[in-house]
């Protein structure tokens, strides 16, 4: 898998802090792109985070790719969980 972060990124905190959760569970390369470089090939503007799996596919929601992580560590999801990823995801990332 390779994560694709860009430097004042939001979403970048959530998505190191959850992958930091699966260390060990796949292997992982981080890769520090430009904010206007396009990772994922089928979107018409650049979007940062994106993990790419190793199939090929991207996840490119910073919550999409927390949950990935959590899967990947065995950490159950809660409604807690969910209840914060969606307040990240619909207040803190609006408020940028």
């Amino acid at each position: 898998m390779r994560l694709f972060v860009s430097e004042g990124a939001p979403g970048n905190l959530p998505v190191l802090a959850a992958a930091g959760r699966a260390r060990g569970r796949a292997e992982l390369l981080i890769s520090t792109v430009g904010p206007e470089e396009c990772m994922v090939p089928f979107l018409t503007r650049p979007k940062v985070p994106v993990l790419q799996l190793d199939s090929g596919n991207y996840l490119f929601s910073t919550s999409s790719i927390c949950r990935y992580f959590f899967l990947l560590s065995g950490w159950e999801q809660d409604d807690i969980t969910n209840q914060w990823l969606e307040w990240e995801a619909t207040e803190l990332q609006r408020s940028w």
